[in-house]
């Protein structure tokens, strides 16, 4: 049976609800033989994926950092980092704190906006954990106070409305910002998911070429929320400008993203050949078991 790779994956050092262990189990149980967890603005599940040297596994190190933008939502993925660069992780580290001071300008809306009742000590719970914090986790404690049953309806409720309003006051990183960092960490900055951007075709070739001037090496072409017609959009952006290719389900585990399947995406709209990616093709991992 053919090999898959999965290069978007999200573990509990992030808003993922599994261990870097369970992940390799499950890739190894779903024959995945190439994977790399790419946190958000964490890289801590990355190190761990190191660590353990799964057998039968190809891993590359990963990070997905954030971008603030006017308009829609900018992540960019680092793909075959340094995980020991000291410049990255001391950015990482700050970033914790600036996602904590965001993380509490989200529940002020929530209060003031919704007339939400939010216990103190649930919103020290989400600050005390290890990894990165975002809104999934927020998501999760409103399931639990009983403001919604799944984490899409909490968006659709509440979240994303309340991102629209702290989009410019929350501390974060420019994209020019994240490109630099990786880039000093000697990775591959690649475009993750993008029609995240909200941005038409032509708007996003001219985003993607001043990416490109200022060190993006590539675009995330296969992606569980990317239509057959984006795919194809982004591939020939891709060949025309000679930027890499990669490509993920970004996968979170059933309790936050229960319709995506590791390896596999939503309704296997994901299944991605070993070998099959000009990323991997191109860039060999330095993390070698």
């Amino acid at each position: 049976m053919e090999k898959l790779m999965d290069l978007h994956v999200h573990s509990v050092y992030s808003d993922g609800c599994d261990t870097p262990e369970e992940i390799v189990k499950k890739a190894q149980d779903l024959n995945i033989g190439v994977l790399a967890i790419t946190d958000h603005d964490n890289i801590e599940g990355s190190k761990e994926l190191v660590k353990i040297k799964p057998q039968g596994l190809e891993i590359y190190s990963g990070v997905e950092l954030t971008a603030k933008v006017n308009k829609g939502r900018m992540h960019i993925l680092g793909y075959n980092i340094d995980l020991d660069n000291l410049e990255l992780n001391r950015v990482l580290k700050e970033q914790k704190e600036a996602a904590i001071y965001n993380l509490l300008l989200y529940i002020d809306i929530l209060k003031k906006d919704f007339n939400l009742e939010i216990p103190n000590d649930e919103v020290d719970k989400i600050i005390s954990i290890k990894g990165n914090i975002g809104r999934p986790q927020l998501a999760l404690l409103l399931i639990k106070l009983g403001y919604a049953s799944e984490v899409e309806e909490t968006f659709q409720k509440y979240l994303i409305a309340a991102y629209e309003k702290v989009r410019k006051v929350k501390k974060g990183l420019t994209k020019e910002e994240c490109i630099e960092l990786i880039n000093g960490a000697g990775g591959i900055a690649v475009l993750a998911h993008p029609n995240s951007l909200k941005l038409d075709l032509q708007e996003l070739k001219k985003e993607i070429l001043y990416l490109k001037k200022i060190g993006l090496k590539g675009i995330e072409t296969i992606h569980s929320n990317l239509s057959i017609q984006e795919r194809m959009a982004y591939h020939k952006i891709a060949l025309e400008e000679r930027l890499l290719e990669s490509g993920g389900t970004d996968y979170h585990g059933f309790e936050v993203k229960p319709d995506i399947e590791l390896g596999r995406g939503r309704d296997s709209n994901v299944r991605i050949p070993k070998g099959s990616l000009s990323l991997t093709k191109c860039v060999k991992s330095r993390y070698k078991n």
